[in-house]
């Protein structure tokens, strides 16, 4: 049974933060210490939640697989309070499906689960780490082009013949904000080579200082965000659909993917990147024959 507790929050926030520094170990005790004191709880679950993904990336596999059977055992069905810890036993079984079994086998595993999950932003996560393993070299998924910010957008299938990156963001997403220098100076240096760059969202609910608005007030203030901390790349076009934020993974905000001259998804990336980054991976479609 999970129980509420109190004061929850900080547990996740140290195990992060010794994960980050490589420090299994000392996540683990105090998550153990944690459930001694407090129980099973949604705290409690999304820190194993992160000791599964931790274990994963150090390569700890059995460390990882063991995390995952203890949340898939006490998370029995699809909770909003739960949704964080569902979402990485989900994701770190089909990384340690992938190791084990190949990608086809994680694949199939995580379709299942996307299939069967309800949430907007669990199966965003799960179709994420799909994304991972089989996006790139697949043809790049449209857009709902009749609800939009700005600029009409075009369909992929118009831009064949020219390189597309889409920055797939949230008005509230301050990391989104962040890329935004990287992503103006992108966009001005490869302009004159034909890269067209459109920027997919999708209505969240809540509008200035996170409040609830209806669609109209949540566009409308996408459209302030988007002349405030983006300006420079006006009449970029804006499609507002929430059924393509999930078709590219976008649990993580910003995401990015880079679209060839073919329509073809050559590059997928659910982080921020470095100007760098972007402009090498640009450049590489860039040199390529139509």
């Amino acid at each position: 049974m999970i129980m509420t507790v109190e004061g929850a929050g900080e547990l996740v926030r140290l195990v992060r933060l010794k994960l980050s520094a490589g420090d299994l170990a000392s996540a683990v005790s105090a998550v153990e210490d944690y459930k001694e004191k407090n129980g099973v709880d949604a705290e409690y679950l999304d820190a194993v939640g992160w000791l599964a993904r931790g274990a994963e990336m150090l390569k700890q596999l059995d460390a990882a697989a063991a995390y995952v059977v203890e949340l898939r055992r006490e998370i029995r069905e699809e909770k909003s309070e739960t949704l964080s810890p569902l979402g990485a036993a989900i994701e770190v079984e089909g990384k340690l499906r992938a190791a084990r079994e190949g990608r086809g086998a994680a694949i199939r595993f995580l379709e299942v689960e996307f299939d069967r999950a309800k949430d907007v932003t669990l199966r965003s996560r799960i179709r994420r780490t799909i994304n991972l393993l089989s996006l790139e070299g697949q043809p790049a998924p449209d857009f709902n082009k009749t609800d939009f910010v700005g600029t009409e957008p075009p369909s992929l299938a118009a831009l064949k013949g020219k390189p597309v990156l889409l920055f797939l963001w949230a008005h509230w997403c301050g990391d989104c904000r962040a890329q935004a220098g990287a992503l103006i100076r992108v966009a001005r240096k490869y302009r004159a080579q034909g890269l067209v760059v459109i920027a997919p969202t999708r209505y969240y609910g809540t509008g200035a200082e996170s409040k609830p608005a209806t669609p109209a007030e949540e566009k409308a203030h996408m459209a302030k965000v988007w002349a405030e901390f983006y300006s420079g790349l006006e009449g970029v076009p804006i499609p507002i659909d929430t059924e393509a934020m999930v078709r590219y993974g976008v649990s993580a905000t910003p995401t990015f993917a880079l679209i060839d001259r073919k329509g073809v998804v050559r590059f997928y990336s659910p982080t921020r990147l470095s100007e760098a980054e972007l402009s090498r991976r640009i450049e590489a479609v860039l040199t390529e024959s139509p």
